[in-house]
């Protein structure tokens, strides 16, 4: 075995600590392809593709004052889907890969454990995969994507590259947010629920309100947690959506590790009312302010800079474990839910032909909803412990009501819809 070893990136650190059965850090991405899956070709398709993310072949291991990654020559074993969506990938003393591939009829799922990429990396992975697997399975030659990188950049620690040893003193402080409560699944399950729209009628209503796709989609969101917030608690707290930024989109990076922060968008409710163009306005308005590569950067120096604190560093791991935990617990009470926009799934235009869609789910213990793009196909999948479904069903009825198709699937048996 091959025992080099990495650091874990600056926003991994916290989910070795911050995983639980309610909420395992684990996200699923998903292709749905035309034709039945062939378990043979797709073994052979993620063994290629893992030499060419070095980094998965990565296992945990704890350290004295960090964790970090251990380099490992456990093979992956692609089997048919056996577990629910998003279960535990990691488990402490359990070294194995932190990532899995699996199948269901015409479905390919990589479902990874946050500690070893984010959102963008597990789906660059996942296009490497489907186009070596449809080379394959339909007789074609290898199409590549247009993801062009070493494995040495691949494995790039892009926080520490643009840690610039800055540190701003004023920090935004958000307040507690409107909390999401009901019955929940007794056995911990995560429920799934994900709707199919059309990319150029999501726009077309976007444009209406002059608007950016996120920030509409996070207005019907914020509208559909405001029609279920009771009278009596309605206008107290903020509804307050927290969204991971892609910071590759801010600062040249190819890395497929985590680089990614987290940024909250607020509404008030009682300041602003309950119009859906006022709230499509402020979420566009707090959006453009947020997502500027001065404020991300500062973002990123308070991030490091705590990492790299003198003290910090000389906390043993078992105490930093019990510090980081009360910290994700505490962020956690200024969110009412999540928005994560993982944006387009881009195939070569030969292999369009062979896929449906793509879909992204997250592990939550509120309410998750994540969106990706592949063609005209917009997914939307929805993910929390809650028994009810009536946020969702109000989600997907706003866009019905103002005439863009919806398509939804799920795998709990509802009759909302």
């Amino acid at each position: 075995m091959n025992n080099e070893w990495n650091k874990l990136d600056n926003a991994a650190k916290i989910f070795p600590a911050a995983q639980s059965k309610k909420d395992t850090q684990v996200f699923r991405f998903s292709c749905v392809l035309k034709k039945s899956v062939d378990k043979n070709l797709l073994q052979k398709a993620t063994e290629e593709t893992l030499e060419e993310f070095t980094i998965f072949k990565s296992i945990l291991r704890r350290g004295f004052f960090w964790y970090y990654l251990e380099n490992s020559d456990i093979k992956p074993i692609v089997c048919e889907e056996y577990k629910s969506p998003c279960s535990l990938i990691y488990e402490k003393n359990n070294h194995r890969l932190l990532f899995e591939v699996t199948y269901y009829k015409n479905r390919i799922n990589l479902e990874v454990f946050h500690v070893l990429t984010d959102g963008t990396g597990a789906m660059n992975f996942l296009r490497t995969l489907v186009s070596k697997y449809l080379s394959y399975a339909e007789n074609t030659k290898e199409y590549e994507t247009d993801y062009d990188a070493s494995n040495s950049q691949k494995s790039d620690d892009s926080f520490s590259k643009y840690y610039s040893g800055k540190i701003s003193l004023k920090q935004e402080k958000n307040k507690t947010a409107y909390k999401i409560t009901g019955r929940r699944f007794f056995d911990s399950r995560l429920k799934v629920i994900i709707g199919t729209v059309s990319v150029k009628q999501c726009i077309e209503e976007a444009h209406k309100y002059g608007v950016t796709l996120t920030a509409f989609l996070a207005a019907v969101l914020v509208k559909s947690i405001i029609s279920e917030i009771p009278i009596r608690a309605k206008g107290k707290k903020p509804v307050t959506i927290l969204i991971p930024v892609n910071l590759r989109n801010f600062f040249p990076s190819v890395s497929a590790r985590n680089f990614f922060c987290l940024t909250y968008i607020k509404y008030d409710i009682a300041k602003h009312g309950e119009d859906f163009s006022t709230i499509a306005e402020v979420m566009n308005n707090q959006l453009k302010d947020k997502l500027k590569a001065e404020k991300l950067l500062s973002t990123i120096d308070t991030y490091s800079y705590v990492e790299r604190n003198v003290i910090t560093r000389l906390i043993p791991l078992a105490v930093k474990d019990i510090f980081l935990r009360m910290a994700y617990r505490m962020s956690g009470k200024a969110v009412t839910a999540t928005l994560s926009n993982i944006g387009i799934a881009k195939m070569p235009d030969e292999l369009m032909k062979y896929i449906e869609r793509f879909d992204v789910c997250i592990s939550t213990d509120k309410l998750q909803l994540c969106s990706c793009s592949c063609g005209d196909t917009l997914s939307l999948g929805f993910t929390s412990l809650f028994v009810s479904s009536d946020i969702e069903m109000r989600f997907f009825r706003e866009l019905t009501s103002r005439g863009i198709d919806v398509e939804i699937t799920s795998n709990v048996n509802y009759d909302n819809y």
